[in-house]
This record gives structure tokens, sequence and C-alpha cells, in this order.
């Protein structure tokens, strides 16, 4: 006999129930959400206050290569929902810069700007509200999938070449570049 499980995690119940609104949502989103309420990387970086799992990404990075400083500028390219931005100021940041194209909650200490970073201009406005030079440039940005491996890793590694590329002419001698990419394409051959 199986009994249904009377506690414990999220993730450990599977959530097999509705969502409340799902018949607002499209069946992918659903899915999406379901899985995130299940994912125990998700409901950690929720216990801990962090806006996103993708926080431990960055504390994984910053544990090996020490890249945030104390006082140090920092941009976050793609920053929604936040994540990125948290650990930075946690880490010691003096001053940090978030842009997206989604509107991130404010974050104290922060300065959040809704905007495309690929459209003319939208750097220097990102360099004028840091004050100076970045110490660090973080990259997450990422475009909506469209389900083809291949397609989707060249729309990301468009995207990195374009915060690589302000990184190059922004970042302070000595600074450090950091870009998420997404696994397809040729991103094994390298």
């Amino acid at each position: 006999m199986v009994r249904l499980p009377s506690g414990g995690t999220a993730a450990g119940r599977k959530l097999g129930g509705k969502i409340k609104t799902a018949d607002k949502k499209s069946m992918s989103s659903q899915q999406w959400i379901k899985r995130q309420l299940a994912d125990p990387w998700s409901e950690r970086a929720r216990a801990e206050g962090w806006r996103s799992r993708a926080a431990f990404k960055l504390i994984e990075i910053d544990d090996r290569m020490h890249l945030i400083k104390r006082g140090s500028r920092v941009v976050d390219l793609g920053a929604a929902p936040g994540g990125w931005v948290q650990v930075a100021l946690d880490r010691g940041a003096a001053e940090v810069v978030g842009i997206d194209l989604l509107m991130v909650e404010p974050i104290p200490g922060a300065t959040l700007i809704q905007g495309d970073f690929t459209e003319d201009g939208m750097d220097q406005v990102v360099l004028d509200a840091l004050g100076g030079p970045p110490d660090l440039v973080l990259s997450d940005m990422a475009h909506n999938t469209v389900g083809h491996r291949q397609t989707d890793h060249l729309k990301i590694i468009a995207l990195i070449e374009i915060a690589a590329d302000f990184a190059i002419r922004t970042l302070k001698p000595g600074g450090s570049f950091v870009a998420k990419n997404f696994q397809g394409g040729d991103a094994g051959a390298c």
C-alpha cells in the first residue's frame, strides 16, 4: 500500500494540484510554474530570500573566482528578477545597476532600469547610472526561446557578444565579465 505524503517540501510533494490562475496561462506556462514550484533550488532560493535560483549560480562562480569585491561597481545585464543584483549587493558591491526588458521590483541599494540594453544609447544610460566604469559586468540576458536548441543557442550567443562588447569597452583594467550560456548548437565542440 502506498500512502500520500503527509508533509515535506514542495519538491517532495511533486505539486500535482491545479494552479489557481491556470485558466489565464498557456499549458507550457502552467508546466513551467509547476516545475519552478517543485524545484529544490527554487524552493531554497525562496526560503533564503533570493529572488531566483540563479543567485546560487553567481554565488558558486564568485566563491570560486572572487569577482565581487567590496566597494566595486557592478552591472547586471538581463537583471530580472534580480537574484544576481541581490548577490552582488550581499557580497559588498557599492554600486549595482541592473537593466532588463522586464520591470524588476526595487532592490534597496541598486539602480534598476527597465529597457532594452541592445538599443542605441542604453549602454551610456547604464554607465551614467553606475557613476563610473564597472569592475564587473554580469550578463544573464536571455531571449524568449523558440524550442529549437540550435536557434536558441545562436540567439543567446548574439546577446553574449553584445554584452562582451560592452564589457570590453567599459570595464576598469583588471575587471571581469561573466555571461550565462544555454547549452546547444556547438557548445560542446569547444
